[in-house]
């Protein structure tokens, strides 16, 4: 008699219970409860995304550089913070084994820098300024790791990212139908004349946000996916902001990013044996070009003379050329390690290093117009260095997702391109914006697309 049967029978009042096993309706409904859990944790999470670019629109339609957020008081605006960033770290926590392999494909010079700009509190000029805009930055990244571990699916970024730049185009040529001076810049200079800031703070972030939706929209009419009408439509509305915007920088890198994904999408030869050959090449040539107008290499009036045709503006890219001047010299002080990220840039206060622009300029210019520069101004070479690996690591990323899935990593690697050229005048490196906020969901949707990948390998 075995040891099984010697217990029945000497516990008649207690029998054995099995397992209780679950049957076909149990499991449906099982996996119904995660579909619809997981959907609403998506829809809130998108929401708060959203949010971003709600707190980025401007108090009034004036024209007027405005940097503070919509909300009406500053205490809003930090009650808004701390609900992103308890919802945003609750979900990860909930979904903590998917988070840790997520972890396994984060980009190391993305990573490098998130740990670089709160170490750079220690020897920041304004240690509180920097921590604040840490803590802005870090919940922006929460909510895109968070929307990157929800249930997948591959085009999440597009599905994510694109509504609330459609809206805003969208509202902004409403807006300018029946009150064309409401989203009209103030100002006589040639690059703002008749020049759009929609519904936005200025022309240029309206060209951007035009310059994004637009290369999106380009995505899905190349790849056919989705409604192809629908597509076109999108890619007709980017555009015509991004003309209305006359915004030449954006011009210039929605031109860049369009040709990189119909060279490695429609271009047979290039699809077959060349896509990295181009996507590499595209990057180089960004780079150089940025060491020219920076003085770094000689030859600059002649390589930039096709740039400068093309954007309409002579060598000094508006008076740029005065606050980059001007940086250099800051940068001095500290070389390597910078003076503390968003230590700088605090506002047109004597008590701030930047306030030498208002009498020098009679205006205040909000950042360097140079994204490279900044970086190396807020955390020295030792940070160009680590956005240089991001770069690097980010392209190789697209390349190896393009095996997979040549459409959603073309549409990667252009918005890596349209960035790149952006931050030749612009500062958008590590930025609180709206702009590259959809550049951080970018980053952690192509490191969950590649655990994917992986999984199935």
């Amino acid at each position: 008699m075995s040891v099984l049967q010697q217990r029945r029978i000497v516990s008649p009042r207690a029998p054995m219970v099995d397992a209780p096993r679950r049957t076909p309706g149990v499991v449906a409904r099982y996996a119904t409860v995660r579909r619809v859990g997981g959907a609403s944790a998506l829809i809130l999470l998108t929401i708060l995304f959203w949010m971003i670019f709600y707190q980025n629109t401007p108090n009034n339609l004036n024209g007027m550089a405005d940097t503070g957020p919509v909300t009406t008081s500053d205490e809003g605006a930090r009650i808004a913070k701390v609900l992103m960033i308890l919802v945003s770290a609750g979900y990860i926590a909930a979904q903590f084994s998917q988070a840790r392999a997520l972890t396994k494909t984060f980009n190391p010079g993305f990573v490098g820098l998130l740990v670089l700009t709160p170490l750079s509190a220690m020897w920041s000029i304004d240690s509180n300024a920097t921590l604040l805009r840490c803590v802005s930055l870090d919940t922006i990244v929460l909510i895109c790791i968070a929307i990157a571990s929800t249930g997948w699916n591959p085009r999440r970024f597009q599905q994510v990212a694109l509504p609330p730049l459609m809206i805003i185009l969208l509202g902004s040529l409403v807006v300018g139908i029946i009150a064309p001076d409401r989203i009209t810049e103030i100002g006589g200079d040639v690059s703002q004349r008749n020049a759009w800031h929609g519904i936005t703070h200025s022309k240029n972030e309206f060209g951007m946000m035009s310059s994004i939706a637009t290369i999106i929209c380009v995505n899905r009419a190349l790849s056919r996916e989705g409604r192809f009408y629908w597509a076109i439509a999108g890619a007709v509305v980017g555009f015509t902001c991004l003309i209305l915007s006359r915004s030449n920088t954006s011009q210039l890198a929605t031109m860049v990013g369009v040709a990189s994904m119909v060279l490695v999408m429609r271009v047979p030869v290039i699809r077959r044996r060349f896509s990295s050959h181009v996507v590499y090449g595209i990057a180089v040539v960004v780079l150089l070009y940025e060491l020219v107008i920076q003085n770094v290499l000689p030859g600059t009036h002649t390589l930039l003379a096709p740039i400068t045709a093309l954007m309409g503006k002579d060598t000094t890219f508006s008076s740029r050329t005065i606050i980059w001047d001007v940086i250099k010299e800051h940068i001095q002080w500290a070389p390597y390690l910078g003076t503390g990220y968003g230590a700088y840039w605090t506002g047109p206060f004597p008590s701030s290093p930047s306030y030498v622009f208002v009498p020098l300029m009679y205006f205040y210019p909000t950042e360097a117009h140079n994204g490279y520069l900044d970086i190396v101004n807020d955390m020295g070479l030792l940070g160009l260095a680590v956005l240089l690996v991001f770069l690097f690591w980010f392209l190789r990323q697209t390349l190896q997702l393009m095996r997979v899935d040549r459409n959603q990593a073309a549409l990667y690697a252009a918005l890596l391109f349209q960035q790149m050229v952006m931050n030749m005048s612009e500062s958008e490196w590590l930025a609180r914006t709206s702009t590259f906020s959809v550049m951080i969901l970018a980053i952690f949707c192509l490191s969950r697309a590649l655990v994917e990948i992986r999984g199935r390998a």
